[in-house]
C-alpha cells in the first residue's frame, strides 16, 4: 500500500527488509530440504555442498553487505531437479509460496 501511495520507507525499514530478504532465502530453501526428505527426493551430488552452505547459514547483521558466498549456490539449487520437484509438489508439505517469489533468482 504503501507504494501504490508513494508512501516512503525509512532507512531503518529499508534495512529491516533487506535482512529479511536474505533470512527469508536461506530459511525458505531450508523447508525445500525438509520437503525433499519427507518426499523422498535429493539433491544432485554436485549441490550437497551449497545445501550445507545454506543449511549453516547465519542471520546478516545491520548493514552488512548480502553475502556475495550465497548467490551462486542458491541459484544451483534452485535450479536443482530435486528442489523443483519438491517445489513442483509443495502443496504436499505446504512449502511457503514466498519461496518462489525469494527463490527465483534468474
Amino acid at each position: 500500500m504503501r507504494l501504490i501511495h508513494q508512501v516512503p520507507f525509512s532507512p531503518g525499514e529499508i534495512e529491516s527488509y533487506r535482512r529479511l530478504v536474505f533470512n527469508n532465502l536461506t530459511t525458505g530453501m531450508n523447508y525445500v530440504f525438509e520437503a525433499m526428505e519427507d518426499m523422498g527426493l535429493e539433491i544432485a551430488e554436485d549441490n550437497l555442498s551449497y545445501m550445507e552452505l545454506i543449511q549453516n547459514a547465519r542471520d546478516i547483521r545491520e548493514h552488512e553487505p548480502f553475502p556475495v558466498a550465497y548467490y551462486q549456490p542458491l541459484k544451483a539449487l534452485w535450479a536443482d531437479h530435486g528442489v523443483q520437484q519438491a517445489y513442483g509438489r509443495g502443496n504436499e508439505a505446504a512449502l511457503p509460496e514466498k519461496c518462489v517469489i525469494y527463490c527465483a533468482l534468474h
